[in-house]
């Protein structure tokens, strides 16, 4: 810098002092606007360009591929340039000279000149250095593996347990039963597994246990582990729409009490009133086990088995040993049934006025 041009910038700049810049509001409305251009642009891109849906992590699943955040990735790209050993010198070499630029960049560059047509050596290089930057972050993208999408199971309740639904359909009811009402197993005949339906059961396991029992199995009873940790080939996400769906069969007393009035239904129907009833209540001890022998099973079962059968007398539902037992007196048959919590009130009237009308298989 000549005598001249040192002159002119130290006038122009003593007259930029007088005139001078409020840093309130001035410097913090410059400020505000640029970081609300930002966050808007941030915002558009959120709701117009999205983030795209991958799968919890999950150390055991070695199908994933990491990958650092967007801003990493030239990193990350030029690090492909530098196999084996070279790497850890690359890392540490670049890291040198990005430190030993900063700190010398007040030595290298001492022109007064601001404007970058005036600093062509300074312009040229982070022109560069911004190309290299693009270039190798695009390369990342493009060269990169497309990431599995997670599974859309759904995120509303009644969603997740139509997929848990499909997916215990597969995976489960073979030992389990459609409903999991237990079925026999098949390498030890004769043998069958315990409902899983029951409200003894839903009650007194805890989803987190629930969810345990099939991830890591229950290898002295039989059960195989199902999550991907332990050799299965289920995510956690599946096996906790599995558990949504298991637990969609426990109906707690108060959502019973809040169910619809069945008094209301004058000439009930077995297939649609009563055997959902028996289904739900009934059926985790009176269908595979046969507890008593008697089997809820069917319309012919209901009908037919027992120890002390027929529990039912066709139009005559006072005299019917299955009635005298939900209203919890003592039979030869034993007491109250369901032994736990008694059907409601409108439940046991139902099945009374199905049994009088003739205990039709309507």
């Amino acid at each position: 810098m000549n005598e001249a041009e040192k002159k002119s910038y130290l006038e122009r700049y003593k007259q930029k002092k007088q005139n001078g810049e409020y840093f309130w509001p001035d410097s913090i409305a410059k400020d505000a606007i640029v970081s609300l251009m930002i966050f808007m642009l941030l915002l558009g891109l959120a709701i117009f360009a999205g983030v795209p849906s991958e799968p919890p992590a999950n150390p055991s699943d070695t199908s994933y591929i990491p990958r650092p955040e967007w801003y990493f990735l030239w990193m990350f790209q030029l690090l492909k340039y530098f196999p084996g050993k070279l790497e850890g010198i690359a890392i540490v070499g670049l890291g040198l000279l990005i430190v030993i630029g900063l700190f010398g960049l007040p030595f290298f560059d001492r022109s007064p000149k601001r404007h970058p047509l005036n600093r062509p050596v300074a312009t040229i290089a982070m022109s560069l250095i911004v190309i290299g930057i693009v270039f190798l972050t695009i390369q990342a993208v493009v060269t990169t593996p497309p990431q599995a999408e997670a599974l859309d199971l759904g995120a509303d309740l009644a969603s997740r347990v139509e997929a848990g639904g499909a997916l215990f359909q597969e995976h489960c009811a073979e030992c389990h039963g459609a409903d999991g009402e237990g079925a026999e197993i098949t390498s030890s005949p004769g043998d069958f597994t315990d409902p899983l339906n029951s409200e003894d059961f839903l009650v007194t396991r805890s989803r987190d246990t629930i969810f345990q029992v099939i991830s890591f199995g229950q290898p002295g009873l039989g059960m195989q582990a199902f999550g991907l940790p332990y050799g299965g080939q289920l995510t956690d996400q599946e096996i906790r729409v599995i558990v949504d769906f298991i637990e969609s069969w426990y109906v707690s007393p108060e959502e019973e009490a809040a169910g619809p009035d069945l008094s209301l239904i004058e000439t009930p129907s077995y297939a649609q009133h009563v055997q959902p009833i028996l289904d739900k209540r009934c059926a985790s001890c009176h269908s595979r086990r046969l507890k008593g022998n008697f089997s809820v099973v069917g319309y012919d079962n209901f009908m037919t088995t027992g120890d002390n059968a027929p529990v039912i007398i066709a139009g005559d539902a006072a005299n019917s040993i299955l009635v005298q037992m939900l209203h919890g007196v003592k039979t030869d048959a034993g007491g109250q049934m369901p032994p736990a919590r008694a059907l409601r009130a409108d439940q046991i009237q139902l099945i009374e006025r199905w049994i009088d009308q003739g205990a039709q298989n309507n």
